[in-house]
């Protein structure tokens, strides 16, 4: 639901609908989600209120070649009622409809398949809304653990990052976008 969230913002942000959906290679099992111009992101989904960590699955997700690093979290609240709630397969049809070209739409249903996305009635509930947007400079200092540091003879690493320790690297969203 976030990676498809952040698909549409790119593509609102006056990108081509086959850029966007070229720069989303999470399904093709890229370190990131999201990689375009100089720029990764990664993109991470948060519901209710509860959660004040977020998990990051692998040493690779936060160590990028690229000059901008970007975490970008989405809090996702479930209110079916909420104007503007989408189920997964409400923003799967927005998308259909906000791809404008055909390369495009085939691209993004065959990262959709790569996902293990089907349109199936269990993905009409629940309906969510993105309640919070927070977008973080993944830079020097920020709390990580990556594949080129890691003591020999570790292998993969799963881990949570605490929310609180990492708001002195929050950004405006515009830097995600590379925007100024």
């Amino acid at each position: 639901f976030a990676e498809v969230t952040f698909l549409l913002e790119l593509a609102d942000r006056k990108m081509s609908s086959s850029a966007a959906v070229g720069a989303w290679l999470g399904p093709e099992r890229s370190h990131q989600d999201f990689i375009f111009g100089n720029t990764a992101v990664e993109i991470k989904s948060l519901s209710g209120t509860e959660r004040s960590t977020v998990r990051i699955s692998s040493e690779d997700q936060f160590e990028s070649l690229n000059d901008a690093l970007f975490l970008r979290i989405y809090r996702l609240s479930n209110l079916t009622e909420a104007t503007g709630a989408r189920s997964l397969n409400g923003i799967v049809t927005a998308a259909h409809a906000r791809l404008d070209e055909a390369d495009a739409i085939e691209a993004f249903d065959r990262k959709l398949a790569a996902h293990g996305y089907a349109p199936l009635p269990d993905y009409d509930q629940p309906h969510f809304v993105v309640s919070d947007v927070r977008s973080y400079r993944a830079s020097d200092r920020f709390p990580r653990l990556v594949r080129s540091q890691l003591p020999t003879g570790i292998a993969s690493v799963a881990y949570d990052i605490r929310l609180e320790t990492i708001a002195p690297f929050e950004c405006d969203s515009a830097a995600v976008f590379g925007e100024h």
